[in-house]
């Protein structure tokens, strides 16, 4: 621990307390976690935050963790939807194996490489554009194709969720079934990790419903 005398470094006051308090850290295609931080207050300005430091290395460990975790999870992603590292690798000229290593631990994965990674996993098609030969033409027909089918793809959620049904469906996942004394079924509100979020959408969805109705 640093010996040297601790002080603020807005004020230059002594009067200093800490007090723990829960950081939020998050990666791209891994989900997120909270760690326990150490934060400085000073009793005479009241300023707050990491005076001496204290928390770098714990914050700096649990964002290689994170990324790691990306990385695995993007591979992960790519094998269950049958595209094998082997043909990836041969698309993007990459040594043999080398996605194995980095899913694996066994090499650690560059800064380069995660970049990389999650190119390819938010826009699997770039992989067909690498397949051949990153050819301007063949690349933007594959752009252009892919870019159709995703817009197809958001109408055709939009078309429902237009129909009552969709409706029905999107209220029905804010609830879950309760049996009642004779039998019978009732909805309950499901409990969320993000209250304010789900009623504000509820109420979208319900507000949706009532113009449909009009």
């Amino acid at each position: 621990m640093n010996c040297e005398k601790r002080i603020c470094p807005v004020c230059g006051s002594e009067d200093i307390y800490e007090k723990k308090k829960k950081h939020r850290i998050k990666e791209p295609f891994a989900r997120e976690e909270y760690i326990e931080i150490i934060e400085n207050v000073c009793r005479t300005c009241e300023s707050k935050g990491d005076f001496f430091d204290n928390n770098d290395e714990i914050i700096e460990k649990k964002i290689k963790e994170l990324k790691q975790r990306s990385v695995e999870n993007i591979l992960e992603y790519f094998i269950k939807n049958k595209r094998s590292l082997t043909s990836i690798e041969r698309a993007l000229e990459i040594p043999f194996r080398t996605l194995a290593k980095w899913k694996n631990k066994i090499t650690k994965t560059s800064a380069a490489g995660i970049a990389l990674l999650r190119f390819i996993r938010l826009f699997p098609w770039l992989l067909e554009v690498a397949e051949n030969k990153y050819n301007p033409q063949k690349a933007e027909n594959i752009m252009l194709k892919n870019s159709m089918q995703e817009l197809q793809r958001i109408i055709n959620i939009k078309k429902y969720l237009d129909t009552q049904e969709g409706i029905d469906l999107e209220i029905s996942k804010f609830q879950k079934p309760l049996i009642t004394t004779n039998n019978s079924f009732e909805y309950m509100p499901v409990i969320s990790k993000f209250p304010e979020e789900d009623n504000q959408k509820l109420t979208e969805i319900t507000n949706l419903s009532s113009q449909e109705k009009i």
